[in-house]
């Protein structure tokens, strides 16, 4: 089985393990919010219950006011009007109170508190009010008729609000089970997520260890070795023998390429020491002709020598390998110039402004900071050119035009600026080589007169 199948099998099983979880999660938001919405109902028609004990204490206090003050008959009408309002508003919250109950029994009992405030008020409006009218001072049956319904509102209205209080305790108890219940559902849920997880992923992550181990060893053997091909068996069917087979595919291409290349160089090398060599040795033979046209022939002699080296040593910068220490900054540019050959030294600026260090193959990288040199002093119109050092960074100035191009279009083999008859376009070329090699950075602005190509060292 390939390895994106296993893959594929493991994020199935996440995936549904997850929409579990998601699917627990929403249940359990959805059971909440209908048990918070049961919870609030309840609490509202408490207070209503609450409001119906205030108005059955307001009766009381109605009627003890009447029963006092009964010879004075403004005090008893307003009273009396106070109590009709209660009972107006006692009307209207009567069918929301009664809708609003949750069980029959329920239902029962709040008609029947409503039946006792309907007599509660027969009693105020009529046979109260009729005493008051005949200035009768005995209120003693009228005392114990209404006190007796008064009092059974009083229990009635406290089993409601009891009953409410129960349901609302068994509700929140409710709550805590469910809460406590899926807490330890998600918590298993989530252990076996992160177990299957785990699991999954250790045995695939061995799997691709083993394969990439073998597979870097069979590398490892084909640079050792110098072998063409990767010799390791990974098994097949899966992702890295796929690999393996399209990698050695392209290594036997490539080394087909680079066994082409390399006996064509060797060739193109041969041929050409041969031809200058002969013209070297009939040069010496007439130097008592015409020394300027030997001179020319000398020059283009030792241009097509130089191009020779340096095509040879652009391609052995494809298979190099570089040897790293540490040196500073200062050596790197001495000895670059030493290579040089410099017969009038005043064209050469050095300034060392910070000595800093250096890790890189030195031979190379010297090579690098050659070409930089050679190319300020090549194209200066004006010396000297300076080269300097500071802030892990090496600058080569000299005085000349603007290039016309990017720095990307001069890395590239064989160009030059238009007109341009020095050179062979390849310095820049091989300093680019070096410099990808090492991961470090060529760069180049203009900054009035001075051409500034410079190394950022990382």
């Amino acid at each position: 089985m390939t390895i994106r199948k296993r893959l594929f099998i493991a994020f199935s099983l996440i995936i549904l393990i997850v929409t579990f979880i998601l699917g627990v999660f929403f249940y359990t938001i959805y059971n909440l919010n209908s048990i918070n919405y049961q919870q609030n109902h309840r609490y509202d028609q408490l207070i209503r219950v609450e409001k119906l004990k205030e108005f059955n204490n307001s009766y009381s206090w109605i009627v003890l006011d009447i029963i006092t003050d009964f010879e004075k008959i403004d005090i008893v009408n307003e009273r009396i009007n106070k109590a009709n309002k209660f009972f107006e508003n006692l009307n209207t919250q009567k069918s929301i109170i009664i809708n609003n109950s949750e069980s029959k029994e329920e239902e029962n009992n709040l008609i029947l508190i409503f039946e006792y405030f309907d007599i509660m008020q027969k009693l105020i409006k009529k046979d109260l009010y009729n005493l008051v009218l005949k200035q009768n001072s005995d209120f003693k049956t009228f005392n114990i008729n209404f006190e007796q319904i008064n009092i059974d509102t009083e229990k009635l209205l406290t089993l409601e609000t009891k009953y409410l209080q129960d349901k609302l305790k068994q509700a929140q108890d409710k709550r805590n089970e469910f809460l406590s219940t899926i807490k330890l559902e998600l918590f298993i849920l989530f252990v076996l997520l992160l177990l299957l997880s785990f699991i999954i992923s250790s045995k695939i992550i061995y799997e691709i260890k083993q394969k990439l181990y073998r597979l870097n060893k069979g590398v490892l053997q084909l640079f050792k070795n110098g072998e063409k091909t990767i010799k390791i068996d990974i098994g097949e069917n899966n992702e890295l023998s796929e690999i393996t087979n399209n990698l050695n595919s392209y290594l036997e291409k490539q080394s087909d390429i680079i066994d082409s290349r390399e006996e064509l160089l060797r060739n193109i090398s041969h041929e050409l020491k041969t031809p200058i060599a002969k013209g070297k040795f009939l040069i010496e033979k007439i130097q008592k002709n015409d020394n300027k046209t030997i001179k020319d022939i000398n020059t283009i002699f030792y241009d097509i020598e130089m191009l020779t080296s340096k095509l040879l040593e652009r391609e052995k910068l494809n298979f190099a390998i570089l040897k790293t220490s540490k040196f500073k900054s200062s050596s790197l540019i001495l000895e670059s110039l030493s290579k040089l050959f410099i017969e009038d030294e005043s064209k050469v600026i050095v300034k060392i402004q910070n000595d800093f260090d250096i890790e890189a193959d030195f031979y190379y990288l010297t090579i690098a900071l050659k070409n930089l040199i050679d190319n300020a002093i090549k194209y200066a119109e004006d010396f000297p050119i300076i080269v300097e050092s500071k802030d892990n960074t090496i600058y080569v100035k000299n005085s000349a035009r603007k290039l016309s191009n990017n720095l990307i279009y001069y890395i590239q083999p064989f160009t030059r600026e238009p007109n341009q008859q020095q050179g062979h376009g390849l310095g820049l070329n091989i300093v680019d080589k070096i410099l990808s090699r090492h991961v470090f950075e060529l760069n180049y602005k203009y900054n009035s007169p001075y051409n500034i190509f410079y190394i950022l060292f990382k």
